[in-house]
Parts: structure tokens; sequence; C-alpha cells
């Protein structure tokens, strides 16, 4: 599927970028050669204005032989002079016979006016243009250049335009892939985090189901032989898989809330000293085989969500007593510029280092540890509450060393 759609934007960017370097190009390109056509211009019209005088005397001074041409193969502009019948009287040529290709094209003109001739191989620009004196058209003059190495420039412009966008296209063609799939990689992955996200709650759904489904097949069978023994074995089975179920729904539904930005937390000042302090005493009188450890500081004040920042604190001390078979749990808060800092350390089973990036993706579990009850969703509901509250969750751990999880939250700014 990924593929398909990788290729489609990849021929649609690919498309797009042609189709606007395409027209950047003929923009250039139709630029490029209205400039240079001017220039060519204004050299005709530069070598006309600097002549001007000489015409004059042409027309002012004795009469000439009709049809005199002079080649002047080293000059770089040409000229001719004609009279008012559009006659050729007189000119100063670089191509010996072009006099007879203009005579067959001259009109009158009342302005400047410029045509292009190819004549033996070569593009001459020719300006014809009206001489007058005191009102009266004495006649005419045209002036001519030879263009041929700027139309060689523009051909040689074009070609290299089309080479560019050739080597563009193919540029733009892996250009196009390679943004198309870097950007799609986090769309693809998560979309297999959200597929390995439901068939994992599949599957951990499935497991208390069964149990649930056998319990009270169980408990009918034993119904039905009327034995005298309640089967308190099973309805306690039955009950800690109902409030396992209840609690991974609970779960998803708080992961379903923040993906869909559907939380509203209630902020106010919370003492958070005192609700460390309870929350910790709590687990201590439930947990007879670790210790407790606290190094809290006085009147740490933070702006939070009560409940959420309480559920917070209850994930990290129920991770550090599940993978913590014997040891100590220290918990420990203090301010730091800004922040408070919230420590939990453990002395147990800890993480391996490749486990620790993915720790909290949901149902992630590391496989030396996927035996042990919760539901796997703990940690990823405990950086969603982080980063409600504008905060961050670190991890550090080593296998057979323990674990410690540190949370920084934005205090009160007095």
């Amino acid at each position: 599927m990924f593929r398909k759609i990788k290729m489609r934007l990849t021929w649609m960017n690919a498309i797009s970028y042609f189709v606007f370097l395409v027209l950047f190009l003929i923009v250039f390109y139709i630029s490029f050669a209205q400039i240079l056509n001017k220039v060519q211009e204004n050299m005709v019209e530069s070598y006309a204005a600097n002549n001007i005088d000489k015409f004059f005397n042409i027309y002012n001074g004795p009469p000439k032989p009709p049809q005199r041409f002079e080649l002047e193969v080293d000059q770089v502009s040409f000229f001719y002079v004609i009279n008012r019948d559009l006659e050729i009287l007189y000119g100063e040529e670089l191509h010996a016979g072009f006099n007879e290709v203009l005579q067959g094209n001259l009109t009158p003109v009342e302005t400047k006016q410029f045509k292009r001739y190819d004549y033996e191989g070569e593009t001459l620009l020719v300006m014809t243009q009206a001489v007058r004196m005191k009102g009266e058209t004495l006649g005419y003059i045209a002036v001519g250049q030879d263009v041929t190495t700027y139309e060689e420039l523009l051909q040689n412009v074009l070609i290299l335009l089309i080479m560019l966008l050739t080597v563009s296209s193919i540029g733009i063609g892996i250009l196009s892939y390679f943004l198309v799939k870097k950007s799609m990689a986090p769309i693809q992955t998560s979309y297999e985090q959200q597929r390995q996200f439901v068939a994992n709650a599949s599957h951990e759904l499935r497991t208390p189901l069964a149990v649930l489904y056998s319990s009270l097949e169980l408990f009918e069978a034993q119904m039905k032989q009327k034995e005298t023994d309640y089967p308190t074995d099973t309805m306690d089975d039955m009950k800690n898989e109902a409030n396992y179920m209840n609690d991974m729904l609970s779960s998803l539904l708080t992961l379903t809330r923040s993906d869909q930005n559907q939380i509203q937390l209630t902020i106010n000042e919370v003492d958070l000293s005192k609700v460390l302090i309870q929350r910790t005493r709590r687990f201590a009188k439930t947990v007879q085989h670790l210790s407790f450890q606290l190094d809290i500081e006085e009147d740490l004040t933070i702006e939070a969500d009560k409940i959420l920042v309480e559920e917070l604190l209850y994930i990290l001390l129920k991770n550090a007593v599940i993978y913590t078979t014997e040891g100590t749990v220290h918990v420990r808060a203090y301010k730091e510029t800004s922040f408070v800092k919230i420590e939990v350390a453990d002395t147990g089973i800890g993480i391996a280092a490749e486990d620790l990036p993915h720790i909290f993706e949901r149902f992630y579990r590391a496989d030396k540890i996927r035996n042990k009850s919760g539901t796997g969703l703990g940690l990823a509901i405990a950086k969603v509450i982080t980063d409600l509250h504008g905060g961050q969750i670190t991890v550090k751990s080593e296998l057979g060393e323990g674990t410690a999880f540190t949370v920084e939250l934005p205090i009160v700014q007095k």
C-alpha cells in the first residue's frame, strides 16, 4: 500500500516541479532572447546615429552613379542609401549581392523598421529608416549588422536549457522520491505502531476474556454438580481479570482522548511535596518486600491538574514496585531553575539498552518482563500526562542495576 502511495506522490511532485521548471526556463529563454534582440537593435541604432552626417553628405553631395556598392568585409556593420523611389543608390556592404535581396523587400517606412535576413548561412539584422530634412523625405537608409554570433549564442543557450531540463528532470524524480519517502516515514511508522497497537490490544484482551470464559464454565459445572463449597478462587480469578480489562480499557480511553486532543486539564496550584509524600506512603503500606526512601524538598508547588499528577506518580511507583523484587525505591523531588524534578529510582531488574528507546511506546515491554502483570500502557500514559503539562520524562537503566525515571514539571512563576 505505502509503495503505491509513494510512487503516486513521487509522480505528482515530480510533475509539479517539472512543470514549474519548464515554465521558468521558457520565461527565462524568452526574456533572454528579448534582451539579446534589444542589444542588437541598439547596436544598429547606435551605428546609424554615429554616421548620420555621412548619410546626409551622400544625399547632398555630387550625384553618384546608380547601383554603386563597395565591399567592406573588415567592418561589423553595413549600410545602403535609398532614394525616394526605393532604389538603392549606394552601399557599403559586408556580403556581396545582399543588395539584391534587400531591394526586393523595400517598402516606404514612417518610423524605424527592423527585419532579419538569412543570407549565405549568416543572419543579418537590417533597420530601415527615413531620412528627412526640413520636413521633406530625402530618401531612406538601411543600416545592418551581422548578428550570426548572437543567434548562435541564443541557440547554444536553448541547447543548454534543454540539457539542464533533462538533467533536472532526473534529479527532480530522485529528489521527489527521497522527499516523499522521508515525509512518509513518520506516517508509516505511526501506521505500523497503530497496527501493532491494535494487534497487541486484541491479544491482551483475548487472554483475560479466555480466563473469564473458562472460569464461568467451571463455575457452571460446579453449580450443576451442586457442590457445597462456593468456588471463591474461581470468582477471584474472574474479578482479577475483569479488573485487568477495566484498567486496560480505561488506559486505552485516556490514550485515545490524548490522540484526539480531548483531554481537558483542570489547572490549579498543587502542593507537590504533600502529594508525593502521601502517595509514596500509601504504596509503602501495601508493599512489604521493599523499603521506600523519601528525599523531597518542602513547599514544592506547581501549576497542574492534580488528578493527572497523582496518576503520573502512581504509574511510576507501581512500575518500580512491579519490577523490583527486593531493595529500595527512592523518591526524590527538588527545584531546579524553572522546573521541579521528580525522580523515582528502584533497584529492580532494569531495562536493556536496546529497549530504552521504546519504553514509552504503547504495549511495549521488554522480553524479560513480559510475564509481569500490567497492561503495558502505564508509561505511555505517563508520557502523555507529562507532555500535557509542558514537561518531559526521561529514563536511565541498566540490566540488573535498576531503573530511574525523571520527570520535569514547570513550577509556579511568582
